[in-house]
């Protein structure tokens, strides 16, 4: 994902220089658009708390506008980036406000709730150290689920547009993750990072531990758990990974997808009402829409981005673009279905 359309949230702080640096630095490597986003309590003070990342925006001829608005500050980020279609908001991660610590509840509520991928910047002792490319080493945490497979392709085409190093990490038994980052690496396609780790122990510990070891300056996650009652009740990884890991955290919304981030010539499942749709746009821009559904057993399909097709993970069966069989058991093509 380029990230064309990026949110940077900011009140200001010399603790949020760091994101906003950051988010000028991502619009600048994709040619994007800046929102600078401010959600005041005094008006008076409004254009005060924006004008240095305004600055910076012009001296890096980043092509941005200025969002002031008023309420419920997590509600009104959320409101714009989801008005702009934003693709990420890039967000300090000690809370908007002076008074909150680590995640404040404010960011915490954009992190669980929001339409589109959060990055959460950790505050640099010198911002100004922020360059084009503000990371050199990243790690992709995966758990071979269909959700870990979109975050892990996120990761690897920013981490690419950025020409940074990067590491797969899954912590499990040997023998699953033997399996899971073979088949994470042939999701990704070409180029896949050969940097692999098969770790053990609990998963959030484990992961923000490597990471401090191994001085990776950001980690990627998917935000699969983090939201709803269930996440409430028992936690997540990708909760504990945001609020305690070492680094700046990338997590990538992959719950659900939306019809924009589909790119010609690639395929995605879409969430719609009480059902999903295979989604796949053809190369000159038509999209087809499918039911998600294996027409064997009745599991979810995912998408194959290194051979272009619909597999499905629980007995094999695979599908074209479009919905015919490749391989079985399946015996009949997927549905079509409609948005």
């Amino acid at each position: 994902m380029a990230y064309k359309r990026i949110v940077v949230a900011t009140d200001g702080s010399s603790t949020a220089e760091t994101a906003e640096r950051i988010a000028i630095a991502l619009a600048r490597s994709t040619k994007g658009t800046l929102s600078i986003v401010h959600v005041f309590t005094d008006r008076a003070r409004a254009d005060a708390a924006v004008a240095r990342a305004v600055a910076l925006a012009e001296e890096r001829q980043v092509k941005h506008e200025i969002v002031l608005a008023d309420g419920d500050p997590a509600d009104a980020i959320m409101g714009i980036a989801d008005e702009r279609d934003a693709e990420i908001i890039v967000t300090g991660s000690r809370g908007l406000f002076k008074s909150e610590q680590l995640i404040g509840s404010v960011v915490r509520k954009v992190v669980n709730n929001a339409p589109c991928d959060v990055l959460l910047t950790r505050p640099r002792e010198d911002p100004a150290t922020v360059g084009e490319a503000p990371y050199h080493r990243i790690l992709l945490a995966t758990d071979g689920s269909a959700t870990a497979d979109r975050a892990a392709r996120k990761g690897f085409a920013l981490a690419k547009r950025l020409a940074a190093s990067v590491a797969l990490v899954f912590v499990g038994h040997p023998k699953t993750g033997e399996l899971v980052l073979a088949d994470t690496a042939a999701t990704i396609g070409e180029g896949a990072p050969a940097d692999q780790m098969i770790l053990e122990g609990e998963p959030g510990e484990t992961i923000i531990g490597t990471a401090r070891e191994h001085r990776f300056d950001l980690v990627i996650v998917g935000n699969k758990g983090m939201a709803g009652a269930r996440a409430a009740i028992l936690g997540s990884v990708p909760r504990e990974i945001a609020e305690f890991a070492p680094c700046d955290v990338l997590v990538a919304r992959t719950i659900a997808q939306n019809l924009s981030e589909i790119q010609p010539g690639e395929g995605g499942i879409v969430a719609t009402g009480d059902h999903k749709v295979a989604v796949y746009r053809r190369p000159d821009g038509a999209v087809v829409t499918i039911s998600a559904k294996c027409t064997h057993m009745g599991c979810t399909v995912k998408w194959n981005a290194a051979d272009k097709v619909w597999d499905c993970p629980c007995h094999g069966s695979r599908y074209t673009p479009t919905g015919e069989v490749i391989n079985g058991p399946a015996e009949r093509a997927l549905a079509p279905a409609e948005l």
